[in-house]
């Protein structure tokens, strides 16, 4: 597996995050198994999205294609993105 982790500002977070729900095709078509979203404490328009996928192929595939949605729903500026094997899982209750 893979996870991808975004990290970007929004102009309007209303507006990133309807745009966001709408791609749900987009995270299914390149495998996605996970998603969550988190905005940074102070700022809610900093936005923190991860991404789990069946493998790093989908994770990529995934990150060229979002580019031109983002700018679309409101992000501003370059996201940073990182990209990572995922070696181990664990849950804690």
């Amino acid at each position: 597996m893979a996870t991808i982790i975004i990290r970007h500002k929004v102009k309007d977070y209303d507006k990133w995050k309807r745009g966001y729900d709408d791609a749900d095709w987009l995270r299914k078509q390149h495998g996605i198994t996970y998603a969550s979203i988190h905005h940074e404490e102070s700022d809610p328009k900093d936005i923190i999205a991860v991404h789990k996928f069946k493998d790093m192929k989908g994770a990529k595939d995934f990150a060229s294609a979002v580019p031109a949605l983002m700018k679309e729903i409101g992000v501003i500026g370059k996201p940073e993105i990182w990209f990572s094997e995922d070696d181990e899982q664990r849950t804690y209750s």
